[in-house]
């Protein structure tokens, strides 16, 4: 590493107010070229010139294995700077430089990580990051990015993050960064060519105005548009059961505030969530897989309220069982209503999905016992299936439903 051009400095500057070296040659210089006062015993040589010492230098940066310790005063005036800019979200470096830092403080800051880049030119604090967790670092995340690409749009994982959809399968990935720790990657979409860059997925296209909402403060796809990206690449299980999972969204948030069971049963809003989801479909073009897309549309259930539920019905349909309804209130003998998942109901029959979080504690084991006592007294059966056996062993479930259906039609068998 070279010398700091300011320590070779201070080193002469030392050298010379030591009273040794040059200093010491200019007062012999002196007493030559200057006569004596007097004569005799009582001369006397003149005293040499007084060497003028500048206080006024700054305190200077003192070299520790190879590193400079900085000046407290300055490091004051940069936390200072970095407390009153990107506390609430990222900003670009010309903002940072418009608030007062400097570009060596800048520097400074993000070598000794009270600063962190979140994408290239981005600046946030450390510590305003560190505090962030999940959905608001996926925030700061966008911000970012779209900072660095003011012209795209949030689109697919990351619009599904800021919709809230409940299937992490479409949730943004992330990465382990060695410095900042979890760092979900971005997706968004604008014209041009496709690409991943840092901590970024770009997709290529251009969304209309239609297919596009402002959700905090981002321009973002909206929900049919969100859902129909994301489809197209998913298997089909998964699309469908994503599908789903829009239609009850469109119709709840078209209609806010109501009880979304009994809203999904009404043939006015499910038409309305399917035409809105085919016209946006209508509205793609230069895509693949539109046709089979358009076709999972119209196979849509928004009374299905699980991602296991959705999965469920696909399994079926795919292997040619009798289809059931599905989220149907059904009466007990107890006077109460229940919602069951599905019914076959000329034959009596009840479906339950019990997926991972459909019973937390024993409380819930005893209500869900009490519940279908109620519902066999009232005339119904009752047939469950686990995620496991929906999902990665799908023929235990429909092998148990057939078995439950054959039982139901038996002759002489009351089903009412």
């Amino acid at each position: 590493m070279p010398p700091h051009p300011e320590s070779s400095e201070c080193a002469r500057f030392g050298r010379e107010n030591l009273g040794f070296g040059r200093l010491h040659d200019q007062n012999v210089r002196t007493q030559r070229n200057y006569p004596s006062r007097g004569t005799g015993a009582h001369a006397r040589p003149r005293a040499p010139p007084r060497v003028a010492v500048d206080n006024t230098l700054r305190p200077q940066p003192v070299l520790l294995q190879g590193c400079y310790v900085p000046n407290p005063s300055r490091t004051v005036n940069t936390e200072q700077v970095i407390a009153r800019i990107g506390n609430s979200h990222p900003i670009d470096r010309a903002t940072a430089l418009a608030q007062g830092l400097t570009v060596g403080q800048l520097r400074s800051a993000l070598t000794a990580g009270r600063l962190v880049s979140l994408q290239p030119g981005t600046l946030l604090p450390a510590q305003v990051w560190e505090a962030a967790e999940g959905r608001q670092r996926h925030l700061f995340a966008v911000t970012a990015a779209l900072l660095r690409h003011p012209r795209a749009i949030v689109s697919h994982g990351s619009a599904a993050a800021i919709l809230d959809l409940p299937f992490d399968r479409v949730r943004p990935q992330v990465v382990i960064d060695p410095v900042l720790g979890e760092v979900p990657i971005v997706e968004l979409t604008q014209p041009g060519k496709g690409r991943h860059a840092h901590r970024l997925r770009i997709f290529p296209g251009a969304a209309p105005s239609a297919h596009l909402d402002e959700l905090l403060g981002f321009p973002c796809t909206n929900i049919a548009r969100t859902v129909l990206d994301l489809c197209i690449n998913l298997p089909p299980h998964e699309a469908q059961a994503l599908i789903d999972m829009g239609l009850r969204r469109l119709i709840s948030t078209n209609t806010p505030n109501r009880d979304i069971r009994r809203l999904v049963r009404d043939p006015v809003h499910r038409d309305y969530a399917n035409k809105a989801m085919l016209t946006t479909c209508a509205g793609f073009s230069g895509r693949r897989g539109l046709k089979a897309l358009a076709t999972k549309l119209r196979a849509g259930e928004p009374a299905a309220e699980s991602v296991l539920e959705s999965i469920s019905r696909w399994q079926m349909q795919t292997h040619k069982l009798l289809m059931p309804q599905c989220g149907v209130p059904v009466l007990g003998d107890d006077g109460r209503t229940y919602w069951a998942d599905f019914t076959w109901e000329h034959l009596k029959l009840i479906g339950e999905a019990d997926g991972f979080s459909k019973y937390v504690n024993r409380s819930d084991h005893v209500s869900e016992k009490l519940r279908q006592e109620a519902l066999e007294r009232a005339g119904w059966s009752v047939v469950r299936w686990t995620w496991h056996e929906a999902v990665v062993t799908p023929l235990v479930m429909i092998n148990r439903i057939q078995n439950a259906i054959a039982r139901r039609q038996l002759p002489g068998r009351r089903t009412a």
